[in-house]
């Protein structure tokens, strides 16, 4: 004996856009619009479930996407910091010499990604909660950018490159560094629009 059972299903509207786009998407995928619909409702009541807002989830989906265009790879703290330190004692200007080209990269990817430092700036609750810091803190407008950081690395070498890389991120987007405090775990950088 064959029995089949019917599914509850619930109709739902939506905009003739979103009709369309979920339409297109799900037969790029080869899903029904029914299954993408439902996956990704499923997902999104998940995540908002767990406390995330509609904006943090789409922020979230950004970061990732810039870690993965960079090619960011997930170093615990300390082996990053040891590395650096040894580096740095063996050749400081090499040392400078990567981490500013790391800054420009950034910057430049800022530039295409984002359009300006603030704009870029809406990431910076989810790099705070990544970077080996207690305490990242970014505010930035047209005119003046400021960083404060605590905890961002265990020894003096690794704070100076870091700084290096702030330094010439900053000289890319067109700010002029005016203060820079370094210290075991501290970076304070405070620059002006060019």
């Amino acid at each position: 004996m064959c029995m089949s059972v019917k599914k509850d299903r619930v109709n739902i509207a939506v905009s003739r856009d979103v009709a369309e786009r979920l339409a297109r998407i799900a037969e790029g995928q080869g899903m029904t619009q029914y299954a993408l619909a439902n996956q990704i409702l499923s997902l999104g009541l998940d995540l908002i479930e767990q406390g995330y807002t509609l904006q943090q989830i789409r922020e979230v989906a950004l970061f990732f996407r810039v870690m993965i265009e960079l090619e960011s790879v997930p170093i615990p703290g300390r082996l990053l910091d040891k590395l650096i330190a040894d580096m740095y004692k063996a050749n400081p200007e090499v040392v400078h010499r990567a981490w500013c080209e790391a800054g420009k990269m950034l910057a430049s990817y800022v530039k295409a990604v984002f359009g300006s430092i603030e704009a870029a700036a809406s990431l910076v609750p989810y790099i705070s909660k990544i970077v080996p810091a207690k305490r990242f803190e970014v505010k930035t407008d047209s005119k003046e950018f400021v960083m404060e950081t605590l905890g961002v690395g265990y020894s003096t070498e690794s704070v100076e490159a870091t700084a290096k890389a702030v330094h010439c991120f900053l000289d890319e987007l067109g700010y002029e560094v005016k203060e820079s405090i370094t210290a075991p775990g501290i970076l304070k950088v405070k620059a002006l629009k060019k």
